[in-house]
């Protein structure tokens, strides 16, 4: 597969994004302010957990021509866990199991950003082997 035909940029570009807004609320002060960037950092993670669930699926389609049949979403990280693309299959499963909760049934409670930084790795070594295997 050529570089060309599997675009990481706009994974890299939604990833970035949420490492910004990630940083700031780790460097902000509790109050309002707070609030606001960590509903930031949840859309965020959002948008990035959609990147890469959809790179993923296009790449599995692309180099092994899998079909959407085959690639249902826990299809999707069992492939790309035994192909070595991501570390650890259950981070992914909660990782969808988070963004859906946090997509469809919108709760303060349940929008916990607790898990942000192991998506960070995850999808950053994600990115690395694509990288890797795209070159």
């Amino acid at each position: 597969m050529k570089k060309s035909e599997l675009n990481l940029s706009v994974l890299k570009n939604s990833f970035n994004t949420l490492l910004e807004c990630y940083d700031d609320f780790l460097n902000e002060q509790e109050g309002r302010i707070k609030n606001y960037i960590k509903d930031s950092c949840i859309k965020r993670f959002e948008y990035t957990y959609e990147m890469a669930k959809k790179i993923m699926n296009k790449y599995l389609k692309k180099e092994y021509d899998k079909t959407e049949k085959e690639l249902s979403i826990n299809n999707i990280f069992r492939e790309m866990y035994g192909l070595g693309f991501i570390k650890n299959f259950e981070n992914w499963v909660l990782y969808r199991e988070r963004r859906n909760t946090t997509s469809h049934e919108y709760n303060q409670d349940e929008a916990d950003i607790d898990i942000i930084p192991d998506f960070i790795d995850d999808v950053q070594f994600l990115i690395n082997q694509l990288e890797k295997n795209l070159e």
